[in-house]
């Protein structure tokens, strides 16, 4: 039988504050907190309304000092959201002499038995007064970053984060994989303001910017590139970029397009929408930047001619791409969105009829540097349309396969931008709204309601399908308000689909290891305490890579994302210490610890063993290989994790089911996003956050098991280097439960991600059901 080993065990008589916060009735709606504080013991329990408050931390530092604590528990929210805020509070003691029991996430957002959820906070705090029994003293470490970045993506986001950087003295990669920057901004013709009625062109707000950006000497533009891989070490990130060649020297070429007329290739060109065409060797828009053409390598003949005929030499068919190392110390994820492929909704009829078009291809016909240059034309024929039809939503708030449950939060404005546009242009011509819900946040009312007295009719009720009558289209929809069906007779249908993420967000979340959101955009931390940080220290989102939403406010994402860039520049980053450390005394230098070592967190320095703290995770592995046991793990991470098994199954009553389930931050992460969803899973779930699943050893197990916990749930995400490591040791530790005469089905290993909780939640409910069986079976 495995036994709890505290071989640093702490004075008996440690003096323990709990602080209970009833959440302005997120916990205390839920949680009884009169019988929460009679069933636990502690030296100082008190409740608050809103312990995070000033108020909050007062109570809490008086309490430290009027009463002499030793250590603290706060039971309120998730430490992922507010363990820094807390460790402040509690100063003067050390900050890792504190620990939080979350009864909000993890306990009254995700049950709605008040006894039974009450029943589970008395144990998730009764186990985190056990766990910072065992806490020990131990400082932050502190590393200093360079003060450089990599801002990737060169969309409008993009490009304001980099310039707001290169202001503020830090050198700066703007990274776009597109041959030039500017992004979806330079399509859109003109742009709507929350001040202003009157519509600007898009390219002169934005080329200013662009010049700005090019010429500043902080600034690195690399186009045609993409990143291949990134690692995170001692303040720094390690990326290794590709480079795409361009098959024109950029400072050869004068942009003298004759090239452009010898080009026999004729391809749809991607920045009218498709709706003009290019040649193979282009130049994506007239203010582009590199201003020099581009050849399209993927639809070249190679015949030549462009390069008889460049007058600089200019032109090159032979090119490689290159690696390009970089070594920065913050990034910014600034990589947009795409929008909603209209042809999934083939009701609509778009790609079937040539006049049913999207917004986007709208505001490059409306655009002076469009098609028509600014003249709107139906596509069938050289004619403007009588009659234009707007169909809201395709896409979003649309439960349908393949659509979007949220907002995309600007397709109303765009709508309303576009029929303004139509209407002062062409009066005559009849535009109607078919909306959802009209939506015109705080000043841009006032443009809705120019729209209405511009003659901009509105209908609410979504369309059921698109036809053809004569040659006419002809929309079948619901009036919603007037309870009646109706057809309407329109030259031109325009939908306004949704936006979505981009495949270039949902591969660099993927290489960076980026949280994401359940509908895969870019996740924040905490949209509220902590918008624009990431799960990845050092590592900030801007613009639509985060979610839906306009140009002002991608701008001031990109500015705030800088400015948390600039805070690290100045004040170095903050990393737990609970990493390994070394006894130079003991260490032989046999560097096995090195060989084994996933993270690379481990070289020789002097002639000693370096650990890079930002590299190490703590996961323990260098431990099971040291022979002179001269590594150990800052925080007593062993003693902590058999204090909060104890903790959890305390006062265990006959016949109550509990499984542990540990995860990491990234488990932690998933399972919080199960409590923010109000997506509920069995009371019998107690979750416990370890810093690296690796630390979870078959003793803490197999004590879970023998000390009465039902099962043990072990999640991982797959993307961790550990991963394997762990599933692998899963079958070992089903051995070693098997000899100890218990039922090797009481284990179980996941893979997790924070975008997919609700699968989370339904594993936890099958693990619940399975235990149940084993139970009534035993």
């Amino acid at each position: 039988m495995y036994n709890k080993i505290t071989p640093n065990s702490q004075k008996s008589d440690l003096r323990v504050g709990v602080f209970i916060c009833r959440c302005g009735g997120n916990i205390s709606d839920i949680v009884d907190i009169e019988r929460l504080k009679n069933s636990i013991d502690a030296d100082v329990i008190e409740e608050f309304e809103n312990l995070c408050s000033l108020n909050g931390r007062k109570i809490i530092r008086d309490n430290i000092v009027n009463n002499d604590l030793d250590r603290v528990v706060i039971a309120s929210c998730s430490p992922i959201t507010h363990e820094k805020t807390f460790q402040d509070y509690i100063q003067p003691l050390n900050p890792y002499l504190m620990d939080m029991a979350n009864l909000r996430e993890q306990c009254s957002w995700v049950h709605n038995d008040i006894e039974k959820a009450t029943d589970k906070a008395i144990t998730l705090v009764n186990a985190s007064i056990e766990k910072v029994k065992q806490s020990q003293a131990v400082d932050p470490i502190l590393c200093q970053t360079p003060e450089s970045a990599a801002v990737i993506g060169g969309g409008i986001s993009g490009i304001s984060a980099a310039l707001s950087l290169a202001k503020q003295g830090v050198k700066t990669y703007l990274i776009e994989k597109k041959p030039s920057i500017g992004g979806n901004m330079v399509k859109i013709g003109k742009v709507f303001s929350p001040v202003k009625l009157a519509e600007e062109c898009g390219m002169c707000l934005l080329n200013p910017i662009m010049n700005e950006t090019v010429w500043h000497e902080n600034i690195e533009i690399l186009t045609n590139t993409k990143v291949l891989n990134t690692e995170r070490r001692a303040g720094n990130f390690n990326i290794l970029l590709e480079s795409n060649p361009r098959y024109v020297d950029e400072d050869k070429c004068i942009s003298c397009g004759k090239c452009i007329e010898e080009c026999p290739v004729e391809v749809p060109n991607i920045w009218d929408d498709g709706l003009s065409m290019r040649k193979a060797i282009y130049k994506p828009f007239s203010q582009s930047y590199p201003d020099a053409y581009t050849i399209d390598m993927e639809n070249c003949e190679k015949c030549g001619k462009c390069m008889r005929k460049c007058p600089m030499d200019a032109i090159y068919l032979k090119g490689e791409k290159e690696v390009i190392p970089l070594n920065v110390g913050a990034v910014i994820l600034a990589t947009g969105h795409k929008t909603f492929d209209p042809e999934l909704r083939p009701e609509y009829g778009y790609g079937r009829y040539e006049d049913v078009i999207t917004q986007s291809e709208l505001g490059r016909i409306m655009g002076v540097n469009g098609p028509t240059k600014g003249k709107l034309k139906m596509l069938s024929k050289e004619e403007v349309p009588r009659r234009v039809v707007m169909i809201q939503c395709v896409g979003s708030r649309d439960e349908k396969p393949d659509g979007h449950k949220y907002c995309s939060k600007v397709c109303c404005m765009v709508a309303l931008k576009n029929a303004n546009i139509i209407k002062h242009k062409y009066p005559d011509t009849d535009v109607i709204i078919c909306y959802t819900d009209m939506r015109t946040p705080g000043m841009y009312e006032k443009y809705y309601k120019h729209g209405q007295e511009n003659g901009i009719r509105l209908l609410r009720g979504r369309p059921g399908e698109v036809n053809k009558k004569g040659d006419s289209l002809v929309v079948r929809v619901e009036d919603t308000l007037q309870k009646k069906f109706t057809e309407i007779e329109t030259d031109m249908v325009v939908l306004s689909t949704a936006m979505e993420p981009s495949t270039g967000s949902q591969e660099i979340a993927e290489i960076m290891d980026v949280g994401l959101t359940e509908d895969m955009f870019i996740k924040e931390t905490h949209p509220k305490i902590k918008p624009v940080t990431t799960d990845v220290k050092g590592a900030y989102v801007c613009g639509s890579a985060q979610g839906p939403k306009d140009i002002t406010d991608s701008i001031m994402q990109a500015h705030a994302a800088a400015s948390k860039v600039a805070e690290i520049m100045n004040d170095g980053l903050e990393i737990e210490p609970f990493v390994a450390e070394i006894d130079d005394e003991r260490c032989n230098l046999c560097e096995d610890c090195i060989s084994i070592c996933k993270y690379k967190a481990m070289s020789i320095k002097d002639d000693k063993i370096y650990i890079d703290p930002m590299s190490c995770s703590g996961c323990g592995k260098c431990l099971t290989v040291c022979k002179p046991k001269a590594i150990n793990i800052h925080g007593n991470i062993d003693e902590k994790i058999f204090a909060t098994i104890s903790g959890m199954l305390k006062d265990k009553k006959e016949g109550e089911k509990r499984i542990l389930v540990f995860l990491d931050q990234v488990g932690y992460t998933a399972a919080d996003n199960i409590g923010v969803n109000r997506v509920d899973y069995p009371e019998s779930i107690y979750i416990i956050k370890i810093h690296s699943v690796n630390r979870v050893m078959p003793k803490h197990i197999i004590y879970a098991l023998e000390n009465g916990a039902d099962g043990v749930f072990i999640g991982e995400y797959p993307g961790d280097l550990m991963y394997q490591e762990v599933e692998n040791k899963m079958n070992q530790i089903r051995e070693e439960i098997k000899e100890h005469g218990m039922d090797p089905e009481r284990l179980q290993f996941s893979n997790v991600y924070i975008p997919y909780f609700r699968g989370l939640a339904n594993k936890f409910k099958e693990f619940d059901e399975k235990i149940e069986s084993i139970n009534e079976e035993a």
